[in-house]
């Protein structure tokens, strides 16, 4: 089945994975609270990028995360490079 590449699917996608790298609710993870804020650290990060990579056939690295720190940043970025290797 292809991904959705439309920004609020993606969003809503990534803050599921998100909640459960986090082990928190998914009401819990706002779109505009830093991942810094939600407690995402460096490990927790990469668990998040491999769901990342492997929903929609990337090869992103953890900087990813950092670079863009929010979930609507996230949801934003992932939808370009998906589009791009669509």
């Amino acid at each position: 089945m292809p991904v959705s590449l439309d920004a609020a699917t993606i969003r809503d996608e990534l803050r599921s994975h998100l909640a459960e790298v986090l082990y928190v609710e998914v009401a819990e993870v706002e779109d505009d609270a830093t991942f810094q804020d939600l407690g995402l650290d460096s490990v927790l990060g990469v668990e998040l990028v491999s769901v990342i990579n492997a929903k929609y056939g990337l090869s992103e690295v953890v900087d990813a995360v950092f670079d863009h720190p929010t979930l609507t940043k996230l949801a934003d970025y992932v939808r370009e490079r998906a589009a791009e290797a669509a």
